[in-house]
């Protein structure tokens, strides 16, 4: 019975590994993401298999116990605690631990409150799990977990049976000084349900801030997380090379849209929509409160905002062109009343899917003014701003829209030319915009990242005006930080069942 639980535990974490590396993660808040359910395997089966250990442990004290010799009682603890070696204690006092903090996280989200047990204000990149726990409760894992494995483990030796007990000892130093090599699982594809759309920003550390779109019950969110190969590919291949080539001055107008077609394109494989989730999303991109699927709760904002900083920055336009693109890709799903407003934030026709056959390329005469902001100048940029600050329901910043005292740039790459004053250079700037973007979102991205690059984080312009709180992290961040754990814990447990995978683990294949 022990071998055969050890073969299926064994035999469950190859094939979830397999799993996971082929299908990928699912982040959600409600339910069961991947994280939670892979970490409900391994319990369960390492459970099981410490359960099948301690019966045979306590039959075989029983034996020893009542043989006709009647050896001591230390003897049959001796032996008894031997057999206990057999059992994935190392694993099972991760699960618990997991467990009490999986726990914890999840009253600290029910209730808008700071876990107890973890914090990832101290975190070190995806793959330095002990620094996203309390050092406190780390202590506590490590001093737990050796003494239930040492004890055991010296027991065999002590009785002449050095093997089980030095592979014990081995898996547990391996465990400790975190040997195994980085968990492959930031490569794996990622997911994401309606309750947890996370926007992977632009950024060159190991760790930053995630904004997540509104969904039922919740507004616009940052949180801290690990820097996810996987998540942030698209930033870091398409973005970064962007904003670099914007730096150098040698760039053509067309880029920023090519660039930011190429991340929403794929960022739209990521996320799984029902129709339903679809038009809350489009009630709050189009602030229709008139929608039956909206909430006034789409339009808070449940984290920080920088000081002094109005909400016209480039990182809070590039997760709305995210949210806009959603929802025009999810055109055929929604209701007839939410399709006749996706002209409402995109120039259809440029895009591919105007009704408007008779004149499909708009000019001077016919701009299509329906679309928000596509209209020349000052006016445009301030009737995008206005639409900006309506969907989050707070009046608009003065710093938003008034301009005074700001510089323009000697010479700006983007216009070809030297604006006289900071008027003229925002107009032609919101013109150009205009005429290179497909959408009021796209279009505020476009400006806001020529702002930066030309006269930076000033007059309220910030890259990011919405901030974390704090740097705990969430409940998901949290868990894609102790994947490392698990994949530490696995490896090691797997060392101390046989020499044979011991050998492979010291060849590099179980790595």
């Amino acid at each position: 019975m022990d071998h055969t639980a050890r073969l299926l535990a064994c035999i469950s974490w190859l094939l979830m590994h397999r799993i996971l590396m082929n299908k990928g993660f699912t982040l959600r808040r409600r339910g069961l993401s991947t994280d939670t359910l892979a970490s409900w395997i391994i319990g369960s089966t390492t459970t099981a298999w410490t359960i099948t250990a301690l019966l045979h442990t306590l039959a075989t004290y029983r034996h020893i116990s009542n043989e006709p010799s009647q050896p001591s009682h230390q003897q049959a603890t001796l032996h008894a605690l031997a057999t206990l070696a057999n059992a994935p204690l190392l694993l099972q006092c991760l699960f618990t631990f997991w467990l009490i903090s999986y726990l914890d996280g999840l009253n600290a989200e029910h209730n808008t409150t700071k876990p107890h047990f973890f914090s990832l204000t101290n975190l070190h990149g995806p793959f330095s799990w002990s620094t996203a726990i309390h050092r406190p409760f780390h202590h506590a894992l490590l001093l737990t977990t050796t003494l239930t494995v040492t004890i055991p483990a010296l027991a065999t030796i002590t009785l002449g049976d050095p093997l089980p007990g030095i592979l014990s000892l081995t898996s547990l130093l391996l465990f400790t000084l975190d040997g195994a090599s980085h968990n492959p699982y930031t490569t794996a594809p990622h997911r994401y349900t309606s309750d947890r759309l996370r926007i992977a920003l632009p950024t060159t550390h190991h760790e930053g801030t995630m904004y997540i779109l509104p969904s039922t019950g919740t507004g616009i969110s940052a949180v801290w997380s690990p820097k996810i190969a996987n998540e942030h590919a698209d930033a870091d291949r398409v973005i970064m090379p962007l904003f670099a080539q914007m730096r150098s001055q040698r760039w053509s107008v067309s880029v920023p849209l090519e660039a930011l077609r190429t991340t929403m394109s794929r960022y739209h494989e990521r996320v799984l929509l029902s129709a339903t989730e679809s038009e809350r999303l489009a009630a709050w991109i189009y602030n229709d409160k008139t929608n039956p699927h909206d909430e006034p709760s789409l339009r808070r904002i449940e984290c920080a905002r920088s000081q002094n900083v109005h909400l016209i920055g480039r990182d809070l336009m590039f997760a709305l062109c995210h949210a806009e693109y959603l929802v025009f890709m999810a055109q055929g799903r929604l209701s007839e009343r939410t399709r006749a407003k996706l002209g409402m934030l995109r120039l259809m026709s440029r895009s591919g899917a105007s009704t408007n056959t008779t004149n499909p390329s708009p000019s001077e005469s016919d701009p299509e003014p329906h679309t928000i902001g596509f209209t020349p100048g000052f006016a445009g940029y301030k009737a995008a701003v206005t639409h900006i600050y309506a969907i989050f329901d707070v009046p608009v910043d003065a710093l938003a829209l008034d301009f005074a005292g700001t510089t323009p740039p000697p010479y700006s790459s983007a216009l070809s030319s030297s604006p006289a004053s900071i008027n003229e250079y925002v107009a032609q700037l919101w013109d150009l915009s205009t005429s290179n973007t497909e959408s009021t979102f796209s279009a505020l991205y476009f400006f806001t990242t020529v702002w930066f690059m030309e006269v930076g984080n000033v007059n309220g312009f910030h890259i990011f005006p919405l901030r974390c709180r704090n740097r705990e992290g969430d409940l998901v961040s949290w868990q894609i930080a102790w994947r490392q754990a698990w994949w530490v814990g696995v490896v090691a447990q797997l060392v101390g069942v046989s020499p044979a995978l011991f050998g492979v683990f010291v060849m590099g294949y179980l790595q």
